[in-house]
């Protein structure tokens, strides 16, 4: 939940940052995890980017994050992408 502000980028230093930790502490973990393997349900991701959300990593974890969240996360939206999705997934 805490990832939502930050670039891709910025998520998949912080993700390989976390893989590395994780085998340094020894704690084992589903090679190649991330947000979307872990979390993103395949179905529900394919009628995401049928309501017209983009299918990029960044965008679909942007909806993992929105569809997992206990709240309604603020949404930045210039291009009006997530309000069309949002208003088609409801």
């Amino acid at each position: 939940a805490y990832a939502g502000p930050f670039t891709g980028e910025y998520r998949g230093d912080f993700e390989t940052l976390w893989l590395q930790t994780e085998d340094k502490e020894g704690i084992t973990h589903k090679e190649g995890a991330n947000l979307i393997n872990v979390l993103g349900q395949p179905v529900m991701i394919q009628q995401w980017s049928v309501y017209g959300l983009p299918n990029d990593n960044l965008s679909v974890e942007n909806g993992i994050i929105i569809a997992t969240a206990r709240r309604w996360p603020l949404m930045i939206d210039p291009q009006l992408q997530a309000n069309i999705w949002v208003r088609k997934s409801s």
